[in-house]
């Protein structure tokens, strides 16, 4: 009995616990239109998730690498955002851990992950610039400022909710009507100083104007900082700040060409140096530059080589003789900055980086995030690269370019020294002072890429007769004088043909010349000739894929055209025109390789062993070709004029028999036939006016 008692309380417990469950489940079941309604439309198609309405007004993108872990906030973020102002934020998030991704943070020119509220990286908010790049806690930033500032751009988009219409108080309408009669915008505009800062310099920048705005309240800055790539293409599609704070001068050079840069105004503020950096256990246990060729390195990382960086690593690698052992374990990162984000993820066992990378700020007049991972192993000797400098230059069609050169005036007194000392940056100075035969310092000379085998032959030459080492900068011609206008520094000069000598003359940047060998175009075609090209007319038959260089960029290009024009074959055969090079050399490895059937080039481009045995040379007759003089200059920043004059003598005596063992046309070897065919550029030629 007892137990049937027990049993029949039991049930009883069970079916009150189940009934209440039930009644519950039943309060806590959603009516048929709440299931329907999510709280924001979401879109998930791997690579690039959206939250939000698509007609939403203010569009907010992040860029992370969301697959790689670690970046949970941002999804977090983004759709807290989207449900905070239903039907007026649209926030896409893209992972740069896929390709799809990548290829977008790319497109960018990023450096770093990042939300950009309405098409900007940089906002203000109750007065000051606001970021929101990279973690919230590295960087010192939280969800509800976030927030707080995106209500802001919905407010101005929008209009505020408690803000009445126009009709209920037009006494206030009247109000703004007199005051806009009552002064023009233009005052507006004085004192505001638009500048683009690369990340990697935002430290320094920050400190710089809040010092210079102390001493000068009236003037105000609108920064736009953000990665380097992302600069440079902005100002390429047209922007027009006032100043372009630069992490390297090599860069400038493209927009330089396209005359983006007041001549003579730029400042170098300090030296970058660069570092060999590992990881904080050093897995390859490198010391030294030397040993990169370690067997126990398989990849070394660095920036691209358009980038000073990347530039720099490479001539520290070829100064050192290692180059070519390095060179098969090199990665570049498309993006700069990613390149101390792989190191730090051990997918690299040493990087060539800046120095000042180790300890940095993103944000303006935020302290240095100092990097415990990574650590520098040895500054790279000065004298294996070229000088990188952080320097700022004018931009030409900038609003307030008179504000703008007190600025630059600051960035050269003592007390904006200091600033860059205190962010791990070198002084300026080192690298100009006046120097001697004596002092055993560096030539540098600017030379166009085609003379890179004799020049070289010559540099090592010179060097052991004097003890006077000598550093060669191979690019295009027109590249070139671009870099000399921007760098104001420089020993000589040989460019690929006498008319850009005269337009750095005309510049004033000449101080001598001499012409020490002349180039003598041919047309070279792969090794058998098989689509048998003999003339120049016949680069205008079917079927011919013809590589010519580009006028804009070096000295061939230009030749070329002038050879066409001489011969009236312009349209014809620019109809075949497949391939514009940047330099002589990359018009011969596109021939090598398959990719032209033919091109113009130098003869002496033809002996450069490892093209003479991939390609044939047609002569072009000399009344139908246009020779090339090759002077080299002396020019006016040189710092050791006596070495400067030596070596000019040297490629006047001893340097001819080097440029005829390279198959190279020397001074007094060019046929009386050719010397009619002397190129006389048109009076319309310019040259970065």
């Amino acid at each position: 009995m007892r137990r049937l008692i027990f049993a029949f309380l039991f049930v009883f417990a069970v079916s009150g616990i189940l009934l209440v469950s039930a009644q519950t489940q039943q309060q806590k079941k959603p009516t048929t239109s709440e299931s329907k309604k999510p709280s924001v439309p979401i879109k998930d198609e791997g690579w690039r998730i959206t939250y939000g309405d698509s007609k939403a007004k203010l569009k907010i993108e992040a860029f992370y690498p969301i697959g790689s872990g670690g970046h949970e906030f941002v999804l977090e973020f983004s759709k807290k955002l989207a449900e905070s102002f239903p039907g007026k934020v649209q926030v896409i998030v893209y992972d740069w851990s896929k390709p799809k991704g990548a290829d977008e943070f790319g497109k960018r020119g990023l450096s770093c992950g990042c939300f950009i509220i309405g098409g900007k990286m940089e906002l203000t908010h109750k007065g000051k610039p606001v970021a929101f790049m990279r973690r919230p806690e590295m960087m010192g930033w939280s969800f509800e400022l976030l927030k707080a500032v995106v209500a802001e751009e919905v407010d101005r988009i929008y209009g505020k909710k408690s803000e009445p219409k126009e009709k209920a108080k037009p006494e206030r309408k009247k109000k703004e009507t007199a005051q806009k009669t009552s002064f023009s915008p233009e005052p507006r505009l004085k004192g505001v100083i638009e500048i683009f800062v690369p990340c990697g310099l935002a430290g320094p920048y920050g400190d710089l104007a809040r010092m210079f705005r102390k001493q000068n309240p009236d003037i105000q800055f609108r920064p736009n900082v953000t990665g380097i790539i992302a600069l440079l293409n902005q100002l390429e599609a047209g922007a027009t700040p006032d100043i372009f704070l630069a992490l390297g001068t090599f860069e400038l050079t493209k927009l330089a060409e396209q005359d983006k840069f007041i001549e003579g105004s730029i400042v170098k503020c300090a030296r970058i140096p660069l570092a060999v950096v590992v990881p904080k256990r050093n897995p390859a246990g490198i010391k030294r530059l030397e040993d990169l060729v370690s067997p126990k390195v398989k990849r070394v990382i660095t920036y691209p080589f358009k980038l000073s960086g990347g530039r720099g690593a490479k001539q520290a690698l070829e100064a050192a003789k290692i180059w070519d052992a390095v060179n098969p374990k090199i990665f570049t990162p498309k993006v700069p900055d990613q390149a101390k984000q792989l190191l730090k993820k051990g997918q690299g066992e040493v990087g060539i980086l800046y120095r000042t990378c180790l300890m940095e700020s993103y944000i303006p007049d935020k302290p240095p995030v100092i990097e415990h991972d990574l650590t520098a192993v040895q500054t790279i000797p000065q004298n294996l690269y070229e000088p990188i400098y952080a320097a700022a230059v004018l931009v030409k069609g900038g609003k307030n370019l008179d504000a703008a050169r007190e600025f630059l005036k600051f960035l050269q007194t003592e007390q904006a020294r200091q600033v860059w000392i205190k962010w791990g940056f070198e002084p300026v100075e080192e690298e100009t002072k006046k120097t001697k035969l004596s002092d055993r310092s560096p030539l540098f000379v600017y030379a166009g890429a085609a003379f890179r085998p004799p020049l070289e032959a010559m540099g090592r030459e010179f060097e052991r007769k004097y003890s006077v080492p000598v550093r060669f900068n191979f690019t295009g011609s027109n590249c070139l004088l671009a870099q000399i206008i921007l760098s104001q520094q420089g020993d000589l000069f040989l460019p690929g043909e006498e008319f850009y000598v005269r337009q750095a003359q005309k510049r004033g940047y000449v101080l001598k010349s001499e012409i020490i060998g002349y180039f003598v175009p041919v047309i070279l075609v792969r090794k058998g000739n098989p689509k048998g090209i003999k003339s120049l007319r016949d680069l205008a038959k079917p079927n011919i894929k013809v590589g010519l260089g580009d006028p804009k960029a070096c000295a061939i290009g230009e030749i070329s055209e002038a050879i066409l024009r001489k011969n009236g074959l312009t349209e014809e055969v620019h109809k075949n025109v497949v391939l514009r090079a940047m330099t002589a050399p990359e018009l011969a490895n596109a021939l090598r390789l398959g990719g032209i059937d033919a091109c113009i080039n130098w003869d002496a481009i033809a002996n450069y062993p490892w093209v003479r045995p991939a390609v044939e040379v047609v002569t072009i007759p000399p009344e139908q070709n246009v020779i090339t003089a090759n002077p080299l200059a002396i020019l006016k920043t040189t710092k050791n004029r006596e070495a400067a004059d030596l070596f000019l003598q040297f490629a006047l005596s001893e340097g001819q028999k080097i440029l005829k063992q390279h198959g190279f046309t020397a001074k007094k070897d060019l046929p009386p036939a050719y010397a009619k065919a002397l190129f006389s550029p048109p009076k319309t030629a310019s040259l970065v006016e």
